[in-house]
């Protein structure tokens, strides 16, 4: 369930309490602006009272999520709403962010691309180092209006989640050959993805370049998850020298669904929230990567390094670039 007011955010929390909504990347890509609510930890998408188009964070912006932190590069996905809150695929082909702490600019404006191939939302992926936690904001111009979104930054020691930089870390993922207890071992529409055959421990011990998605296409309610995944599945065999994994978020989705009386193949939607939390079980891979959303793609290099880490929402070209970084 949904945390309550005051309450610490777990990663159990986090994600359970997205699942009938599409897991935390949904709970935060679908709840984002730059509007706090103490209520829950996310962000509600609100439109300006003046019906204009509004910058949303894609990712858990409040301090309780510890997801934005010092110490290492960091990559925050930004969308825009129209006036009705609808998150737009059509937006401007670029935008000049400027970041700002207490008022004060932090730096120049930087020009971010959007990126739209492949999703269904159109997205902007700012980064940025940050050397001090607090509260920051990006300010951009849209439509001649200004927008701005506001987002915590946290000490990256008090985060769980593990950094670009940082070792990969081995899991023993289902695959086809031992599903481990996850049953169905991938939720993609289409049918199990080619990216079961070893393990995460396995794909790491034979020395060659990683990547690891670990996402859950049929709890993604705006689509994000399943076309990233399709979209892997699209441009994977093009690095044949790369090892990729794909793992999902639970270990009993079939058991979700049946809750709702739904079924895994995309038919029927899972129950809500409060029937979802408390029967669904995270993956052990979810803990070993400290996630609080999804869906997350670790790029790695042959040494296990994490060279990069694309959260929440990635389209064809980031991937591209991603897995040619590691190759």
């Amino acid at each position: 369930m949904l945390p309550t007011p005051g309450a610490p955010l777990s990663r159990r929390t986090v994600l359970l309490g997205a699942a009938g909504l599409a897991g935390s990347a949904v709970l935060v890509a679908c709840g984002s602006s730059g509007s706090k609510n103490t209520t829950t930890g996310t962000n509600i998408a609100l439109s300006p009272s003046d019906g204009s188009s509004s910058l949303i964070p894609i990712f858990g912006a409040d301090a309780a999520y510890q997801y934005v932190v010092t110490g290492s590069p960091q990559r925050l996905a930004f969308g825009v709403n129209g006036p009705n809150g609808e998150h737009l695929l059509d937006v401007p082909p670029s935008l000049s962010f400027q970041l700002s702490k207490d008022g004060q600019a932090v730096g120049n404006p930087t020009e971010v691309l959007a990126h739209t191939d492949g999703v269904p939302i159109g997205f902007y992926p700012y980064r940025a180092t940050f050397d001090s936690a607090g509260t920051y904001q990006v300010e951009v111009t849209i439509d001649g209006k200004q927008a701005s979104a506001p987002f915590d930054v946290v000490d990256g020691a008090s985060s769980s989640l593990v950094p670009r930089g940082a070792a990969m870390r081995p899991s023993e993922t289902p695959t086809v050959a031992d599903a481990r207890g996850v049953a169905p071992i991938c939720t993609r529409p289409a049918g199990t993805c080619p990216f079961h055959t070893m393990t995460l421990t396995q794909a790491l011990a034979t020395g060659q370049p990683t990547a690891l998605l670990i996402a859950t296409p049929k709890f993604c309610q705006i689509g994000v998850c399943g076309p990233v995944l399709d979209l892997l599945t699209e441009i994977g065999p093009q690095f044949p020298g790369i090892q990729i994994i794909h793992a999902e978020v639970y270990t009993n989705a079939e058991a979700i669904f049946a809750s709702s009386s739904g079924t895994v193949d995309g038919s029927r939607t899972p129950a809500a929230p409060a029937d979802v939390s408390g029967s669904a079980q995270l993956a052990p891979v979810v803990d070993t990567y400290g996630l609080t959303y999804e869906p997350a793609l670790y790029l790695a290099n042959a040494a296990g390094t994490i060279v990069d880490r694309l959260d929440n929402v990635f389209d064809r070209g980031e991937i591209r670039t991603g897995l040619q970084a590691i190759s």
